[in-house]
């Protein structure tokens, strides 16, 4: 194959790839896990260690301002929903994966939202023992550039 028609066919099988990475979600979304990632896993470590610490102030902070729980809930009567329960004390935690990017689908009801993804989580908590080990999936969300507990 001559130099000119390998250069026509790279161009137009790099065409197709790129047209299938902005019009297809699948790959789009996994080629932005990959740019994402670190963000993501530090949004979620920032939340965990601040219930970890008990900063109850930061673990709000942390909750994604479009949330139902945001929504309908200011600092102080967070503070009261959470005076009623006993404490439970996060011992350590460990994030397993990051999976799932996708698209906000339902721009009407979350328009902050852009982007949400699952972040998989083994939590101990204090006082049930080192053994028991708890393996949660939490919905982290992406508003204003900025990733948030779901």
């Amino acid at each position: 194959m001559s130099g000119k028609k390998t250069a026509i066919l790279l161009c137009a099988c790099a065409a197709v790839l790129i047209a299938g990475l902005l019009i297809w979600d699948a790959p789009r979304n996994r080629v932005q896990l990959f740019w994402e990632k670190g963000a993501i896993e530090e949004a979620a470590h920032r939340y965990f260690q601040a219930e970890k610490a008990g900063d109850l102030k930061q673990t709000y902070a942390l909750l994604a301002p479009s949330s139902a729980y945001r929504q309908a809930h200011s600092y102080d009567s967070y503070l009261k929903d959470i005076a009623g329960y006993p404490p439970v004390k996060i011992d350590t935690y460990q994030i397993v994966d990051v999976y799932r990017l996708r698209d906000n689908d339902r721009r009407d009801q979350y328009p902050g939202v852009d982007k949400l993804v699952q972040v998989e989580v083994d939590v101990t908590f204090v006082n049930s023992g080192k053994n028991n080990v708890f393996n949660y999936s939490f919905t982290f969300l992406k508003e204003q550039g900025s990733w948030y507990k779901g």
